[in-house]
């Protein structure tokens, strides 16, 4: 009876840690730390920019197996954000941000791939929410 009531108590014991696991790994807030910032640069020499010299760049890797939805900001010195949007992204999948006169500052969102439930700020809500 002892022995029966051990692998009963076990069995509980590992299912309650399998499904602490499982449902821990399927938050969405453990999504955004799928998106690693993983560089950033100033002044890089850049096709999109006419002056560079006061550019700034932020590369963001897809770091989880999930395949991910994403989209990133980075600030203007006119506090304008110019935004970037990548569907699918890979295992190991990168982006890049960047603004031409740029503040050093960014932002990103992240769902994954088809998950229409979670909807990302429009480029005009971005503009509005966080023009400081």
């Amino acid at each position: 009876m002892k022995k029966l009531i051990s692998y009963s108590l076990g069995s509980v014991l590992v299912f309650t840690i399998l499904l602490c696991a499982f449902s821990f790994s399927d938050s969405g807030d453990d999504l955004n730390k799928c998106l690693v910032k993983y560089k950033s640069e100033w002044s890089k020499p850049c096709s999109q920019c006419a002056d560079y010299s006061k550019s700034y760049r932020a590369y963001f890797r897809n770091d989880c197996t999930e395949l991910l939805d994403v989209k990133v900001a980075a600030q203007e010195k006119d506090k304008r954000w110019k935004t970037f949007s990548r569907l699918n992204m890979h295992p190991n999948d990168t982006i890049v941000g960047y603004a031409c006169n740029g503040t050093g500052k960014y932002l990103y969102w992240v769902r994954r791939t088809g998950d229409d439930a979670i909807v990302f700020p429009s480029d005009e809500e971005i503009n509005t929410t966080f023009a400081k």
